[in-house]
């Protein structure tokens, strides 16, 4: 899956893939679907090596396995806690993790205009910084690379905010010594420390500057490489050096979000419905009554304890889905769907967090689901007033459900600028 620009054009750098093994005297050969950046294959043994930025705490639990098969159930429980939608046959984040794989194979940034000749077999490869801010993140909305003579090479991906167009996460890679490897410089680290950044990215290091002082004067050397760096321009002529001064020190505009937490494995619904004091119920209670009577359950088979839902957060918190994803009680010629919910807004500036739960309730005729069998519900979590009520900032917001007639549920993670 890919990002839609209308300013970013990238032309594929094709090549065949290439099948290769491990010494023979090694008893377990690792396979390469793609030698020159070292990318192990879509196979049980090589799951953690393949998949690794995805992986927090299922390592330990992983290599305890001794057999493929024992390997196959670990992996299909993990992909299919992470399905965004397993109403439908096909597991699209790992589609979309496996695309990512694929483009970093065929070099998908080598003709790109601003970063022509950019491999990232050349920067890393497969374990290097590129590649991991490519996999949790995809393709970035506009990249541009920066050269000077007071500076090393720098190179910027932004990712923007699809609510408000500001910038959501600004990855900048640079050359330390002025050639080798883009490395990922570390944003967090001078956030506080404006000119020990520019020191950092500096040829000549400045020996004036006693760093880690935000208040601290910057000697000329380093106030005279700031500016070169503000004034220049991007080589594709897409981002400015005023852009690239930003975000030697600030990661998101208009938000304090870390470079760090967004550089952490996605947690599944499971994982943060737990982490959200949520109470998580694999198996649904039982039922009394007559099912297509007296309650309409789910129409997929392989959601388990799941709703396949769509999250959006805006003026209202809304959850959105096919009428056959959800449970219905039957009430006479009405269906009704009861959704409970708990919602945790965390703030960027370690205030108390605000919580708000309550039990949303759904009446539909039966006649309209039969008459309309591909409709979708939306359901108001969060009304225009209750949104309106919370303090403008930016928070981490968790998202929990629970339909209260079978206890299925699914859950979310994702940061909310409250303006």
């Amino acid at each position: 899956m890919k990002r839609n620009k209308s300013f970013v054009f990238a032309v594929m750098f094709l090549f065949p893939l290439i099948i290769g093994c491990a010494s023979t005297e090694t008893k377990k050969p690792i396979i390469f679907v793609d030698k020159p950046n070292s990318i192990p294959a879509d196979i049980p043994s090589q799951f953690l090596n393949r998949y690794y930025v995805l992986i927090d705490k299922e390592d330990k639990e992983f290599k305890k396995l001794l057999t493929d098969e024992e390997r196959q159930e670990f992996i299909d429980k993990f992909w299919l806690e992470r399905d965004p939608d397993p109403s439908t046959s096909e597991n699209e984040y790992k589609n979309e993790i496996d695309e990512r794989i694929n483009d970093i194979a065929d070099e998908v940034f080598f003709s790109t205009h601003g970063t022509t000749g950019l491999l990232f077999r050349s920067n890393g490869g497969f374990r290097g910084d590129m590649a991991k801010v490519y996999l949790l993140h995809g393709e970035p909305d506009v990249m541009d690379t920066l050269e000077g003579n007071s500076f090393v090479p720098m190179m910027l991906w932004i990712y923007g905010n699809p609510n408000n167009g500001s910038i959501l996460y600004a990855f900048l890679f640079y050359q330390k010594s002025f050639s080798g490897s883009y490395r990922l410089f570390s944003q967090d680290s001078y956030r506080m420390d404006s000119c020990g950044a520019i020191n950092e990215v500096a040829v000549f290091r400045s020996f004036g500057y006693a760093g880690g002082m935000q208040a601290q004067a910057c000697p000329d050397e380093l106030t005279r490489v700031y500016y070169d760096i503000y004034n220049s321009s991007g080589k594709g002529g897409v981002i400015d050096g005023y852009v690239f001064a930003w975000a030697l020190f600030n990661f998101s505009q208009g938000s304090s979000s870390l470079q760090g937490k967004a550089l952490q494995p996605p947690k599944p619904a499971s994982e943060i419905a737990k982490q959200s004091n949520a109470r998580i119920t694999g198996e649904a209670p039982k039922l009394v009554g007559t099912s297509g009577a007296d309650y309409i359950l789910a129409s997929c088979g392989n959601c388990n304890s799941i709703i396949p839902a769509e999250l959006s957060l805006g003026e209202r918190f809304t959850i959105s889905a096919s009428w056959k994803n959800f449970d219905w009680m039957a009430r006479g010629e009405q269906l009704e769907l009861s959704i409970k919910y708990r919602i945790i807004f965390e703030g960027h500036n370690r205030s108390k967090p605000i919580v708000l739960e309550d039990v949303v309730v759904m009446d539909m005729k039966k006649r309209s689901l039969d008459e309309y069998s591909e409709m979708i519900v939306v359901v108001d979590l969060v009304k225009p007033e209750q949104v309106a009520a919370i303090p403008s900032g930016t928070y981490q917001v968790s998202v929990y459900i629970k339909n209260t007639l079978t206890s299925k549920y699914n859950a979310w993670d994702k940061e909310f600028i409250k303006q």
